[in-house]
């Protein structure tokens, strides 16, 4: 890079629970590395704890996905605000439930230029979370009846947190954990919703092997995002043999993330993102 030059940036936003920087995750530092290998590509590259983690304050059990969306348009503001940063070039990409704060901080941050969605979700939050319930039954080959009544209490246990009534029929334990604003907002969140408000040019990048997040959320993404009205420019990239970590896998089943020899996310990953944003940026650059 040319003395003085301002770089195009990318700001990543974590996953859900309690993940700091490196979005580590059964020991492949998920962030970590695609940090590394964006920075090499020429971009500069923040990554932040989560609101009450590492050294961010906050309480994470009190913040909901606009909480984490308004912190992400804290961060973007601050690189974009770098003297060798090109404002008109500040990126966004979120992991799995960074891609929903990601679509909200979007639709109210003028400061981000594109925005890059990586195992993310293109179903309410609801429906993921029912799907992961449903796919952990299947993985623990539990009685049928024990299977259909964990169901109807996962039912139960949504209808109660998005509306405040019924309660009376749920454990105590249970609701103390269910009975939060993170997980009210995460149910809520509607991307078919959110997306009509993105103007920002869009990526879609998700593992073929993704079974947390399953990979028919990419074409559901892709469908909402090509139905704005103004219609930015989207693109989508499976890539094959890759689970929900970005990692190459054989069954891409959560069960097998511990075994993994290779603690490595995929280099085809890191390729769809960086050469997603030099096209974008180089063109964006050459119209302005």
């Amino acid at each position: 890079t040319p003395a003085g030059a301002r770089l195009p940036a990318v700001v990543l936003i974590g996953g859900s629970g309690p993940t700091d920087r490196d979005e580590t995750v059964a020991g492949i530092a998920i962030f970590g590395q695609l940090a590394n290998a964006l920075a090499d590509a020429g971009f500069l590259v923040l990554r932040y704890d989560k609101r009450g983690v590492g050294q961010s304050g906050g309480r994470p059990e009190s913040a909901t996905l606009a909480d984490f969306a308004d912190d992400l348009r804290a961060a973007v503001r601050v690189v974009s605000d770098r003297r060798d940063v090109d404002r008109r070039r500040v990126a966004v990409v979120g992991y799995a439930e960074g891609g929903a704060v990601g679509m909200l901080a979007a639709t109210r941050e003028d400061r981000i230029a594109a925005l890059a969605l990586v195992a993310a979700a293109g179903v309410t939050g609801a429906e993921l979370n029912m799907s992961q319930v449903v796919n952990a039954l299947d993985r623990s080959k539990r009685p049928e009846a024990e299977r259909q009544s964990t169901i109807a209490l996962q039912k139960k246990i949504q209808a109660a947190v998005l509306t405040g009534q019924g309660w009376d029929d749920i454990p105590p334990g249970l609701r103390k954990q269910a009975d939060i604003p993170w997980f009210q907002s995460f149910l809520a969140y509607d991307p078919a919703q959110t997306m009509k408000d993105v103007k920002q040019p869009l990526l879609v990048v998700h593992g073929s092997l993704d079974t947390e997040v399953d990979p028919s959320n990419a074409d559901k993404l892709d469908a909402l995002a090509r139905a704005r009205r103004r219609t930015p420019p989207v693109h989508v990239v499976k890539v094959p043999g890759v689970n929900h970590l970005l990692a190459a896998a054989r069954t891409g089943a959560v069960d097998e993330y511990v075994a993994l020899e290779e603690k490595q996310i995929s280099p085809l990953v890191v390729t769809a993102i960086a050469d997603w944003l030099k096209a974008l940026f180089t063109t964006s650059a050459a119209v302005r």
